[in-house]
């Protein structure tokens, strides 16, 4: 409302003198805004690990070299080809509640969810779980933390 009525120079001068505080509010408030927005897919990733074993790419490329991980590339049959990570199984997120029903007793691995960002891997978590899986784990930032910290993607 203040600024509706600034035309001329000598209102903005006035107006500059009457609130000195203003250009830098701007300028701060303009800062925030900015700061949130580039921080928002990481608030989101953070909120939806709460309470849920998270790996970053590091730590599953490791475990992957160690005792080994199943990892379930959720996402579509498309994106599975452009790249995943080497060993992945292609189960989209439509088809793991026919494909995982109940946990097998004789298996040793964990199980490594991984999609394009990490929420549908959290939703798969949530599923998972109330089936009885419970060495489960999820990649954090899922596909885009993988390729950004520059890990191997086979085609």
């Amino acid at each position: 409302m203040l600024l509706a009525g600034i035309a001329p120079s000598s209102t903005l001068d006035a107006w500059l003198a009457a609130y000195p505080q203003a250009p830098g509010l701007l300028v701060a408030t303009l800062c925030v805004g900015g700061l949130l927005l580039a921080l928002a897919p990481r608030i989101s990733s953070w909120q939806r690990g709460k309470g849920r074993p998270l790996l970053d790419p590091m730590q599953a490329e490791e475990l992957m070299l160690g005792a080994g991980l199943l990892v379930l590339d959720l996402r579509e049959d498309a994106d599975y080809r452009a790249g995943h990570i080497r060993g992945a199984l292609p189960v989209p997120y439509r088809d793991l509640a026919t494909r995982f029903q109940r946990p097998d007793t004789q298996a040793k691995r964990a199980i490594l969810l991984v999609d394009e960002t990490d929420a549908l891997a959290h939703e798969a978590y949530a599923l998972l779980t109330t089936r009885g899986f419970e060495w489960m784990y999820v990649l954090k930032g899922g596909m885009v933390a993988w390729r950004r910290s520059r890990r191997a993607l086979v085609k």
